[in-house]
């Protein structure tokens, strides 16, 4: 039996067990898959070590430990060495082979629910990992542009500089224009405080636009603002289970179907 964990901090929220055991079940694949909390990076590069000592195959790497994961593999896909975050790392003795799969989650969750995203334009609200990690996959989807926006916008110049190494559709809203937009992707932390505020209003949006926000498990004041101006709007329920499908394919070389286990999650975080 395979042995497999999510760690991370905080951990007691993860949905991640139950999520790979649904898969285990469709693939008739015996494994175990636990949580672990790691209080510091020093505590998680340790429990790295214990594990593949212990004969694990692989963990989920979840924050704030994305950025520590991507260091300390020995092999790493494009997108991590793009992104400097890895969530999915795979053991062979002591070789540890990096991915990040929140890309691929987000986009295999837009293409579920919109169909596709070529030509589009899409407006990636935020300048932390969750932005950084899932700007590859978006720009490899053939989109028309990408703009970029954060409250600090000095961060977003930062990011963009980054970024134009590899990229050319991609630059700085410095001031949202939604006549430009397809697309608004909320991957700020606003939301994990009930009393936070959407980042931007979305008071003045066309009625054609798409609202996207990686939390779930609640309504965040973007997703709110988006209802209360009647968008077509989701939460990031799907991105998770999509992610994790990702991973569990690396893992076991097997696809599996996502869409009914994010439908009986959503029915329980109602």
């Amino acid at each position: 039996m395979k042995k497999f964990a999510v760690i991370g901090n905080p951990i007691k929220h993860s949905l991640s067990p139950l999520i790979h055991s649904e898969f285990a079940q469709q693939s008739s694949i015996d494994l175990t898959y636990e949580k672990i909390l790691a209080d510091d990076e020093i505590t998680f590069i340790s429990t790295i070590q214990n594990l593949i000592n212990q004969g694990y195959a692989g963990v989920n790497v979840t924050l704030p430990f994305k950025g520590y994961a991507a260091k300390i593999s020995t092999t790493k896909t494009s997108e991590v060495d793009l992104t400097g975050s890895a969530n999915t790392l795979s053991f062979d003795h002591n070789a540890i082979a990096a991915h990040t799969t929140d890309g691929i989650g987000l986009v295999n969750d837009l293409l579920e629910k919109i169909g596709t995203l070529s030509s589009s334009s899409i407006l990636l609200l935020g300048a932390g990992g969750a932005a950084n990690g899932v700007i590859p996959s978006l720009l490899n989807e053939e989109i028309s542009h990408l703009y970029l926006w954060n409250r600090t916008i000095q961060k977003s110049f930062d990011m963009a500089n980054h970024w134009h190494k590899s990229y050319e559709n991609i630059s700085v809203m410095e001031n949202v224009d939604f006549k430009k937009i397809d697309i608004v992707i909320n991957a700020t932390s606003a939301g994990i405080d009930n009393t936070a505020s959407s980042p931007i209003s979305l008071n003045d949006s066309h009625k054609e636009i798409i609202c996207y926000d990686m939390m779930y498990g609640r309504q965040t004041p973007f997703l709110k603002s988006a209802s209360d101006n009647n968008l077509a709007f989701f939460d990031g329920l799907g991105m998770l289970v999509k992610q994790a499908a990702a991973s569990f394919e690396i893992w076991h070389e097997q696809k599996v179907e996502s869409k009914s286990i994010e439908e009986s999650l959503r029915s329980t975080l109602i």
